[in-house]
């Protein structure tokens, strides 16, 4: 069996040589290996046995995707108003995936009605550091954003996730991976080969006094930024599952047992 290091270079590997999307998966190789450690280290802490656990890192991925599909809305519209060339984001807007709508129908379902409310003393200081640079973000910086945080849902284990996430918590908690899931786009092989051409061909025709060249980089200087950002926000969450509390009792109680035997044998071995 491959190792998920292994599934990701070959995911990698499907890029153009020399292209952007391989430049981008090169740039968080050290990143993204971290980045999976705290997602399995998360889900070996429970991730998936409470729902407030789920939640909280819901809460933190939805205001950072609601902050970077509204600045691509906003960069769209300006663009629209004053007829420019059409910008990356547009072309990475394209491929048709909004994820915003779909995360609130899944903390609706996992916290109720007043959902709102709790996403606001749930996000970290990360996560909001993460949405300023969002809210502030330029066009190669949105499309590198959308790399970071469309691109696992649409390559990555997203949609291996719903199932998992479906047994826990029931299909209403699922809907984030409506659009990554099923036949739609020739499946998830399609949907992984329109998300690697898009990227290699972001640049094309954009070519304007060495713009592509420029853009390129900068491309690839923000995907790596934004990864670190991903990164800080996912060790920034504090929710801990019901089972936890039980457990740290019992070792509390194993600890002081053990510590009183020890002290007992030392005791009869001094007389």
């Amino acid at each position: 069996m491959s190792t998920e290091t292994e599934r990701t270079d070959k995911i990698r590997d499907q890029g153009m040589p020399n292209g952007l999307f391989r430049a981008c998966m090169d740039a968080i190789r050290t990143s993204h290996t971290l980045g999976q450690s705290l997602r399995n280290a998360s889900l070996a802490a429970g991730l998936l046995t409470d729902r407030f656990c789920y939640a909280e890192m819901l809460v933190q991925f939805y205001v950072v995707t609601a902050a970077l599909e509204e600045r691509m809305e906003d960069l769209i519209k300006t663009e629209q108003e004053k007829k420019d060339d059409p910008r990356l984001v547009t072309r990475v807007k394209k491929m048709g995936y909004s994820f915003q709508s779909g995360y609130e129908s899944d903390l609706q379902a996992l916290l109720g009605s007043n959902w709102k409310d709790t996403i606001t003393s749930w996000t970290t200081d990360a996560a909001r550091r993460y949405v300023r640079r969002l809210q502030s973000a330029n066009d190669e910086e949105c499309a590198a954003a959308a790399f970071i945080l469309h691109g696992p849902l649409i390559i990555g284990g997203g949609a291996a996730l719903k199932p998992r996430v479906e047994k826990a918590f029931g299909e209403n908690a699922t809907n984030v991976f409506s659009s990554v899931v099923g036949p739609s786009k020739g499946g998830r092989a399609g949907r992984r080969r329109e998300f690697i051409q898009c990227y290699d061909q972001l640049l094309a025709g954009v070519d304007k006094d060495n713009l592509s060249k420029d853009s390129f980089g900068d491309i690839v200087a923000a995907v790596r930024e934004f990864m670190d950002l991903n990164n800080e926000m996912m060790m920034g969450v504090q929710q801990s599952p019901w089972w936890h509390k039980y457990v740290k009792a019992t070792l509390v109680i194993l600890v002081s047992y053990l510590v009183g035997l020890a002290l007992t044998k030392k005791s009869f071995g001094e007389k």
